[in-house]
């Protein structure tokens, strides 16, 4: 509690303070069959986000695998930008903005086709991957875009972007 605590606090920090989350619901799931039978998700995923509700797999399968904190701090990030974007941010910009401040985009296997992938590509990517390899592969693509958005605009711009609903990115990356 105390990490999930400390973790929200220095994300609303660097997304700027004024956002005002929901009252989070955050269930440990005792098994990996439960994770999956609640979420629909596969046993690969290690959490699944809706809206306030945070579900996570096994503490100690998270542990085990050394990603809690980041696991935490991935699903935190939905949730506020989520609640920034209204319901309405894509899911390239939500998943790049999650892997780029929990620090797992650099883990992600980086392939020719993931750096050269239109946001409109990894948006279905996104949605369709059936596999893990598709759905890092996916990942790796969004952490690329938003990473570049970071490096081209900065951190708080590209909040900002969350905020104003901009998720036009044609005129920045060329």
């Amino acid at each position: 509690l105390s990490l999930l605590e400390s973790t929200r606090t220095q994300l609303l920090r660097r997304a700027g303070g004024k956002v005002s989350l929901p009252q989070l619901e955050v269930t440990v799931n005792e098994t990996t069959g439960d994770f999956t039978g609640r979420t629909s998700m596969p046993a690969w995923a290690a959490a699944a986000t809706k809206n306030n509700r945070i579900e996570l797999q096994p503490l100690s399968l998270l542990k085990k695998r050394r990603i809690l904190e980041t696991t935490l701090r991935h699903e935190l990030v939905h949730v506020i930008v989520d609640s920034m974007g209204g319901g309405q941010t894509p899911r390239w910009l939500t998943e790049g903005m999650a892997l780029f401040m929990a620090g797992e985009g650099r883990m992600l296997p980086q392939t020719p086709e993931s750096k050269s992938l239109p946001v409109e590509t990894i948006e279905q990517r996104l949605v369709s991957a059936r596999t893990s390899a598709e759905m890092q592969s996916a990942y790796a693509a969004a952490f690329r875009v938003v990473s570049e958005l970071v490096s081209v605009e900065g951190e708080n711009k590209v909040w900002k972007r969350v905020a104003e609903r901009n998720y036009s990115v044609a005129s920045v990356l060329r």
